[in-house]
């Protein structure tokens, strides 16, 4: 099965909070941001496309739509993480123990207020695949946990390589996934668009 994601662009967080869930809608550089995401599927023959049901993903999803002539189908699966108490947050007024919990396991860590972790999403994100395998090429544009989930869950990325922060908004990856000799879905990935840099985490000052 070949999976292509692309993350949204960047979204309108005019105050730099944290954000997961939170239904921010896209910058006005969107338009400069999505066409060199579109431009990176030329190779793709993709057949089915899904969107993360969140707005910031929905936009993106709709210039892809009319690129390939597909339909979006919405899929719960490939949302982002949810932050609990941390949504809408800024990171710096997370209070120091929970910060402290969360750079010592920062894939295992739970966020407060029935917020998820990065393992719960790697849960979900790996049913989808499961559920996809039999679907050919297809495309999900969806969310940097997302993305990362892929990598750590079935292409040997490590747990203490936190790449969320480091994927750009509107990258473009193209991941292959195959079932081996056990039974195991194993993956490989390459980008084919870095996308835009997006601002550092900050968790060095905290």
């Amino acid at each position: 099965m070949i999976l292509w994601t692309i993350r949204h662009t960047k979204p309108l967080n005019i105050n730099q909070v944290c954000y997961g869930r939170t239904d921010f809608d896209v910058s006005p550089s969107f338009d400069e941001e999505h066409p060199k995401a579109l431009n990176a599927l030329e190779t793709a023959k993709i057949k089915r496309l899904f969107s993360s049901p969140l707005l910031r993903c929905r936009r993106l999803a709709e210039k892809v739509s009319d690129h390939l002539e597909l339909p979006i189908e919405i899929n719960d699966s490939i949302i982002e993480i949810f932050f609990g108490d941390w949504e809408n947050q800024k990171l710096l007024d997370v209070p120091k123990e929970e910060m402290d919990a969360w750079k010592s396991d920062l894939r295992g860590y739970r966020f407060p207020g029935n917020g998820e972790s990065f393992k719960d999403v790697d849960a979900r994100v790996s049913k989808a695949v499961e559920e996809s395998m039999g679907m050919g090429e297809i495309a999900w544009v969806t969310h940097a946990g997302v993305i990362a989930s892929l990598q750590h869950s079935f292409c040997n990325v490590p747990d203490d390589d936190f790449v969320e922060g480091k994927l750009g908004y509107a990258m473009v990856t193209r991941f292959e996934f195959e079932v081996d000799e056990h039974g195991k879905i194993r993956g490989k990935f390459e980008t084919h668009y870095p996308g835009t840099t997006q601002i550092p985490l900050g968790l060095d000052k905290h």
